[in-house]
């Protein structure tokens, strides 16, 4: 079977994040048609093994509805090369990247701002970001980017100061004029207020550089910084 243009960008992002809710692939990629299309489409892919459908997403991660949870099929991952299998469980960390990245694709779309460049889980070593998102605002004219670390609220506090550690030791091996923020992202009040306390008890070098939002105010957040 031939596949459309269509049909590769939603291979291609899927693979990115590693798994994709079908709201998340119907308002990136499917914009422009119906929900019927849209489900066709991922209907078809999947009967020909080029999706997978993983599972249903958590009752109320997307509005009350349970959407269905996509990953590379065989033959999506042998056409992109990609080798090994993916877990079969509903992956909820990789979603939750997936809001964050439609965050910043809806502000796109209202002009706030441009995405310039992304990645998933770009190697920083000793550490991973789970996002990096470059962007420009217009309005504003000038530009930042921003590590995005998505926080599901079952990492210790140990493991938190961990990370910034990390960061710290890339920016003092970074020869870039300016050092993106540490953005940890949450969904929950009381979860930032916990990782505020922790982020208060950081040497003051370290918070400087560091910063935690919720998803739904992180794009007014962003703006600020």
């Amino acid at each position: 079977m031939e596949l459309s243009h269509r049909d590769l960008d939603v291979l291609k992002l899927t693979y990115s994040f590693t798994q994709l809710a079908s709201t998340h692939l119907a308002e990136l990629l499917f914009a422009d048609v119906s929900r019927t299309v849209t489900n066709k489409v991922l209907g078809r892919l999947t009967r020909d093994s080029y999706l997978y459908r993983v599972g249903r997403r958590t009752a109320g991660e997307s509005g009350g509805n349970s959407p269905y949870v996509y990953k590379l099929g065989r033959l999506g991952r042998t056409l992109l090369g990609v080798e090994g299998r993916q877990s079969t469980a509903v992956n909820d960390h990789a979603l939750m990247i997936a809001d964050t990245y439609l965050e910043l694709r809806r502000a796109e779309k209202t002009g706030v701002l441009t995405v310039r460049k992304w990645e998933v889980e770009r190697s920083l070593p000793p550490i991973r970001a789970d996002l990096l998102a470059a962007v420009d605002y217009p309005a504003q004219r000038r530009s930042s980017s921003y590590f995005l670390e998505i926080d599901l609220g079952t990492e210790a506090p140990i493991r938190l100061r961990e990370k910034v550690a990390g960061y710290w030791r890339v920016y003092h091996r970074s020869e870039e004029d300016f050092f993106p923020f540490v953005v940890f992202v949450v969904k929950r009040e009381a979860r930032k207020r916990e990782i505020e306390r922790i982020i208060r008890a950081l040497p003051e070098e370290q918070r400087e550089m560091v910063r935690v939002f919720l998803l739904g105010e992180l794009i007014p957040q962003l703006m600020q910084l």
